[in-house]
């Protein structure tokens, strides 16, 4: 093998390993956005139910239909 033939194959190595280098800081990035986004919508589902349980005081307990 000559030295271009090395130099090539160095080249394409190293440029293999670039790109899977990239690869897998996108793909934990995007692992990081779905675990946020998830944790976002637990919180809300959290306060959803939190405020279906109790209403606040004076709200929702009694319906006057005197009038």
């Amino acid at each position: 093998m000559d030295s271009v033939g090395i130099a090539n194959s160095y080249v394409a190595m190293t440029q293999a390993q670039t790109g899977q280098a990239l690869q897998s800081e996108m793909m934990k990035m995007a692992a990081q956005q779905d675990a946020n986004l998830v944790a976002l919508l637990q919180q809300g589902a959290e306060n959803l139910q939190s405020m279906q349980s109790a209403p606040p005081p004076g709200m929702g307990a009694r319906v006057d239909v005197t009038a």
